[in-house]
C-alpha cells in the first residue's frame, strides 16, 4: 500500500482517524498548514499531512511517489526526518510516548533510552489505561510494524542533515537528536 493510498485508508476510517489523534497524529491539523513556510535545504517541497497538539507538522517530503520519507517540524525551531515513509512514521507515532521522548538521549546500546520510554509510557497509562490496547488495534488495523525496532531507524534519520527543515527566512531547524 503507498503512503497516499494508507492516507486515504486512514481519512475513510473515522474511528482510525479519531484513534490517531489520540496518539497526536491529527490529520485535521493539515487543512492549515505549518506554521511557516518551510522547504527542504535543496528547496524541495515538504507536503502537510498532519500535525500535533504541539503546533508540530508530520510532512511528506519530495515530489509524489509511492513511498515518500516523513519529515518533522517542530514549533520551537526543531525537526527533521522521522522516517522513510509514512508506515514506519506511524508505527513510531503509535507505538512510543513521543517521538520527542524517543529522541531526546542519545542511542547508544538502546538500554537507557527503552528504560526512559518505559518510564513515559507507564506515565502515560495512568491517563490513559487502555494505551496498548490502543497500540495494538492501530497496529493491526494499519499493518504496523512494533516501534521498538525503529529506535535506530528514528536516530538515523533525525542525523540526516538533507532533511532538516529550513524556513522561508532562511534558518536550519534545530536537530531533534538531544
Amino acid at each position: 500500500m503507498s503512503d497516499e493510498e494508507l492516507l486515504r485508508a486512514i481519512r475513510a476510517d473515522a474511528g482510525i482517524a479519531e484513534m490517531l489523534v489520540r496518539f497526536d497524529f491529527d490529520l485535521e491539523r493539515a487543512a492549515g498548514g505549518p506554521a511557516e513556510v518551510i522547504a527542504l535545504p535543496d528547496g524541495g517541497a515538504l507536503e502537510m499531512i498532519a500535525g500535533d497538539a504541539s503546533g508540530g507538522a508530520f510532512l511528506l517530503a519530495g515530489p509524489p511517489a509511492a513511498s515518500r520519507p516523513v519529515v518533522y517540524a517542530g514549533s520551537e525551531g526543531e525537526g527533521g526526518l522521522i522516517a522513510p515513509d509514512l508506515r514506519t512514521a506511524l508505527a513510531l507515532v503509535v507505538g512510543l510516548s513521543s517521538l520527542h521522548d524517543a529522541t531526546s538521549m542519545p542511542l547508544g546500546d538502546g538500554g537507557a533510552l527503552r528504560e526512559w520510554l518505559a518510564f513515559a509510557d507507564s506515565e502515560i497509562r495512568e491517563d490513559w489505561p487502555e494505551l496498548d490496547e490502543d497500540r495494538a488495534r492501530l497496529r493491526a488495523a494499519l499493518d504496523l510494524p512494533p516501534a521498538e525496532g525503529l529506535l535506530p531507524v528514528l536516530h538515523e534519520s533525525a542525523a540526516d542533515e538533507r532533511y532538516r527543515p529550513v524556513s522561508d527566512a532562511g534558518d536550519v531547524y534545530e536537530s531533534m537528536l538531544g
